[in-house]
């Protein structure tokens, strides 16, 4: 039986899916990042943690690029990274992560199969500039740079 707020929470879908369609989110279609919620709000929450590259993964991530503990890179949880064997439409896409009223920017550039939907596995460069890293895992909210109002 639909209820009051199940109509609502669908025309609220359909109007801002509607308003999206005139914001620059063609490109991310076309890399394949389509699921309309995260078009529509490009806002995300999951936690943060940090991980050292050449040690821990390997130099290289699933991107391709060679990195390093100063690297200002990330690696996306899987379940939206897609299959880590392969490069995915988030390659190389930039990232500004917030967390305790600080905020950074990162790359993605790898995938981080250990990671729950909505997490990110920062270089000891990105986690730094949001928290020390005696903390080891911390609340964030991420978005893509260059959409939706994201800077």
């Amino acid at each position: 039986m639909w209820t009051f707020s199940k109509y609502f929470f669908l025309l609220f879908i359909l109007l801002n899916f509607f308003t999206v369609q005139s914001l620059p989110v063609k490109d991310l279609q076309t890399r394949g990042v389509t699921h309309v919620v995260d078009i529509i709000s490009n806002f995300f929450r999951g936690k943060g943690t940090y991980f050292h590259p050449v040690t821990e993964g390997g130099a290289i991530g699933s991107c391709g690029p060679v990195a390093n503990d100063r690297s200002r890179i990330c690696a996306m949880n899987i379940k939206q990274y897609g299959q880590a064997s392969k490069k995915s439409p988030w390659c190389f896409l930039q990232l500004r992560v917030k967390s305790g009223g600080r905020s950074t920017v990162c790359t993605v550039t790898d995938c981080c199969p250990g990671c729950a939907e909505g997490s990110l596995d920062m270089t000891p460069q990105v986690f730094n500039d949001l928290a020390h890293p005696e903390v080891g895992v911390i609340p964030i909210e991420w978005c893509i740079r260059g959409y939706n109002g994201c800077t």
